[in-house]
């Protein structure tokens, strides 16, 4: 039987929300029927390269799409001519992409938007391309109904629930252990975050929320785990503050998962997002969670462990119902609410089912 093809295009596999989804979907999909393969824009070291290509898959490299437009949409549409793909899904946060899929179209590809933000800082453009994309893609998803309306407008989308593996985030003691012993961090309080460092996840306003942290609990300390154009900076700001010693930049890390056990609180200021999974993830370890309210509710999946804040309330503010969200989970076994998470539609098993008849339908013999 033929494999039904699937090119992805992204602007590189670097660890993050969106890219998680997509190497959620490609470990546990039927690769005897579906063929996953990937153009980027960027290679950086620690990417997905290196798992995609053991799983059988490809990687282009495209040309910038900012710098060299031309060039990037004839590499693609050769790509895409050479390889006989039969389906181009671009995977955005804006419509800039807009052009990419009209070049795959131009190659009788079928094209499918799928939106992974509610929002963007290039608006003015956005809104410019937005015609154009809607017109050009054949299917449209969104990760939530915000992410939806931003991308497609008043035109019908269908929403694609983010989704992940429940036995590889749940709570385990041993999880939580192998972070502690590799810090050296036995007896302290562990405050997280995870997230590459884009100026959307507002990761100044962390380093104020755990400067007041560590004003309040003397055994406090912050892992960030991520990569990105604003690491540098957020590592000055820490030392400006003079809590580098308390503060722990891991960089990317593929045992997200122990992490996840080992935080007994997630401090998540962002300032949008469109449904970020990461916080799903926390709760599947049932890891109490204190985020800003710019953050839709439907993110929300569990009882108790979620609780939205105002970022105009302040660091001291934040910091001092982060410290009581602690304390307060101090002791408390953590379990995984799976009946909950699995109604809401986050069960990787469900997802990859759906995804594999979804491809199969739009495919047709």
């Amino acid at each position: 039987m033929k494999k039904i093809k699937v090119l992805h295009i992204v602007g590189a596999m670097y660890p993050g929300g969106m890219e998680n989804f997509i190497m959620n979907i490609y470990e546990n999909i039927d690769r005897e029927k579906f063929c996953f393969d990937f153009a980027v824009h960027s290679m950086k070291e620690n990417d997905y390269e290196p798992r995609i290509r053991e799983l059988g898959g490809k990687v282009f490299l495209l040309p910038r799409m900012t710098g060299h437009p031309m060039d990037n949409l004839a590499k693609l549409r050769k790509i895409v001519n050479e390889e006989e793909y039969d389906i181009v899904i671009r995977h955005t946060a804006n419509a800039l992409v807009a052009p990419q899929l009209w070049a795959a179209r131009k190659e009788k590809a079928i094209t499918v938007c799928h939106s992974h933000n509610e929002t963007d800082p290039k608006k003015f453009v956005h809104f410019l391309f937005r015609p154009m994309l809607v017109s050009n893609a054949d299917i449209r998803l969104a990760c939530s109904e915000n992410a939806g309306k931003w991308m497609y407008g008043n035109k019908d989308f269908r929403i694609i629930n983010n989704a992940i593996d429940l036995n590889k985030f749940e709570f385990k003691e041993e999880k939580k252990q192998k972070v502690v012993d590799e810090f050296h961090l036995e007896g302290k309080h562990i405050y997280g975050h995870i997230a590459n460092y884009i100026a959307s996840k507002n990761h100044s306003f962390l380093m104020d929320i755990f400067s007041e942290i560590a004003k309040l609990d003397d055994k406090a300390v912050l892992i960030c785990l991520g990569e990105g154009e604003l690491k540098a900076e957020t590592v000055q700001k820490a030392a400006e503050l003079g809590i580098s010693d308390k503060v722990i930049f891991t960089g990317i890390r593929h045992d997200a998962q122990n992490f996840m056990s080992a935080f007994e609180t997630m401090i998540f200021p962002s300032f949008f997002e469109g449904l970020p999974l990461t916080l799903v993830e926390a709760q599947v370890a049932g890891l109490p969670i204190l985020m800003s309210d710019t953050i839709t509710d439907k993110v929300i999946v569990t009882k108790g462990l979620v609780e939205a804040k105002a970022l105009s309330d302040g660091a001291a503010d934040w910091a001092k119902r982060a410290v009581e969200i602690r304390e307060k989970n101090e002791g408390v076994s953590r379990s995984c609410q799976r009946e909950s998470i699995r109604e809401h539609g986050y069960d990787l098993e469900q997802l990859v089912r759906w995804y594999e008849e979804f491809l199969e339908s739009v495919v047709k013999p």
